[in-house]
């Protein structure tokens, strides 16, 4: 019988877990990059804010004397130092988030380029220059020759060329 305990609360739990993140994560897969930084920073903001309310609302009820400890009165000062240390934390863990995102951002900017047809790779499919370059950038793309090309390809050079009197 003890062994299905573990079972019925993880019944419980995982259910309760899956909406929360659906609640909290909801469409960032569809948000661009600076909204999805947004969301996240938002919510350690408010998670802390949480942490900072539980500490005050702690020394209101007088909740460590529902543990045992004496009932004391109501002091503002008492959790002062408590809510400094939080939002030195909230403070360190924001820019560390920051930091995170600022090299998710630089290495998703690596394109994946075939090496022959330089099509680009995006997602699971791979898609031509021409058609990437369009959709993302909306820039109209024309084909020419380089110099070094044309001269190894068709092994022409511009120096070949007759000089157009005026």
């Amino acid at each position: 019988m003890h062994d299905q305990s573990p079972r019925l609360s993880e019944r419980r739990i995982r259910p309760f877990l899956r909406r929360l993140y659906r609640l909290l994560f909801a469409g960032m897969i569809d948000m661009d990059f600076k909204a999805v930084r947004r969301h996240v920073i938002l919510l350690e903001v408010i998670a802390f804010e949480l942490v900072i309310l539980f500490i005050w609302w702690s020394e209101y009820l007088g909740l460590a004397s529902m543990l045992g400890a004496p009932k004391m009165p109501f002091n503002w000062q008492r959790p002062l130092l408590p809510t400094v240390w939080v939002l030195l934390l909230l403070g360190f863990i924001v820019a560390v988030t920051r930091v995170f995102f600022k090299q998710i951002h630089y290495l998703e900017g690596f394109l994946q380029v075939c090496s022959f047809c330089k099509s680009i790779r995006v997602g699971d499919k791979w898609v031509p220059l021409e058609e990437f370059m369009q959709q993302r950038a909306e820039v109209k793309m024309s084909h020419s020759l380089c110099p070094p090309c044309a001269l190894k390809h068709y092994g022409y050079s511009e120096d070949d060329e007759p000089e157009q009197s005026a």
